[in-house]
C-alpha cells in the first residue's frame, strides 16, 4: 500500500521540521510520548517478532511469531486508548493485557518484559537488576539520532535510540558473552503506533550470539 500524495507531502514537511528539531530525551520519546493518539478505535496493529539464539538453548528458544494489538476506545483523555494484545500464535500464546486508558504503545514494554524474563532465566540473574540497568542506561547513556524508516513503501523520518546497558556493568563477567547487548529503538510519527522497530543484538565476529527483533507490519489492504 503506497501512501497518498498529500500524506507523503505531510511526512516530508514533518521530516524537515524533525531535521531542525533538537534530539528528544530518549526515555521521554519511548515511554512518555502519546504514541496512540492518532489510532482510531477498531484498528489493528501487527508486529513481526523474531528471536535467534544458539542451538544449545542456553539463551532460550529461537522462533518467529506475530504480536497483534487491537485498538479500542477509552473514556479517559483524548489521546488514550484501551489496547487488547494477542501475543504470539496459539501454540506459543502468552497472556498480555488488556491495557486500559494508555497513551503509549504497550508493545514496547511487553517486548522488554519478555526479553528481560528470558535473559534472567538464561543468566540466572535478578530480573529487576536487568530491568533497572536497561532503564538507567536509557535515561543516562542513550544516543538519539535522526534516521529514516519505512512506512508502507515510503521512507519517513524517524528517531533512532541506541544504548548498550551492560558494557560497563559491575557484573558483566557473569553475562556469558551478552555484556555487549545493544538495544536499538526506531520511532516515527509516520508509522502507526509510532514504534517502527526494536532490535536487541549481542554481536560477535562469527554472528550474533543473541538477536531479538520486533518490526511493525504495514496493513496491505
Amino acid at each position: 500500500m503506497r501512501l497518498p500524495a498529500l500524506a507523503v507531502s505531510a511526512l516530508l514537511l514533518a521530516g524537515s521540521a524533525l531535521a531542525e528539531a533538537p534530539a528528544p530525551d530518549a526515555a521521554a520519546l519511548l515511554f512518555e510520548t502519546p504514541q496512540l493518539k492518532d489510532e482510531a478505535p477498531g484498528r489493528t496493529l501487527a508486529y513481526a517478532y523474531a528471536r535467534s539464539a544458539p542451538e544449545d538453548g542456553r539463551f532460550g528458544p529461537s522462533f518467529a511469531d506475530t504480536i497483534r494489538l487491537g485498538i479500542d476506545r477509552s473514556d479517559a483523555e483524548a489521546a488514550a486508548r484501551t489496547v487488547r494484545m494477542e501475543m504470539f500464535g496459539l501454540g506459543r500464546r502468552r497472556a498480555a493485557g488488556p491495557f486500559e486508558d494508555v497513551t503509549t504503545n504497550p508493545v514496547l514494554t511487553v517486548f522488554l518484559e519478555h526479553h528481560v524474563e528470558q535473559l534472567s532465566k538464561a543468566l540466572r540473574a535478578n530480573p529487576r537488576y536487568l530491568k533497572n540497568a536497561i532503564r538507567a542506561a536509557l535515561r543516562d547513556k542513550a544516543v538519539v539520532e535522526r534516521a529514516e524508516t519505512n512506512a508502507a513503501g515510503q521512507a519517513v523520518p524517524a528517531w533512532r535510540v541506541s544504548v548498550a546497558p551492560f558494557v560497563a556493568d559491575a557484573n558483566k563477567d557473569r553475562m556469558q558473552g551478552l555484556e555487549g547487548l545493544a538495544y536499538t529503538f526506531t520511532v516515527s510519527d509516520g508509522v502507526p503506533g509510532r514504534i517502527a522497530e526494536i532490535a536487541v543484538r549481542a554481536p560477535r565476529p562469527e554472528g550474533a550470539l543473541l538477536e531479538e527483533t520486533l518490526t511493525y507490519v504495514p496493513r496491505t489492504e
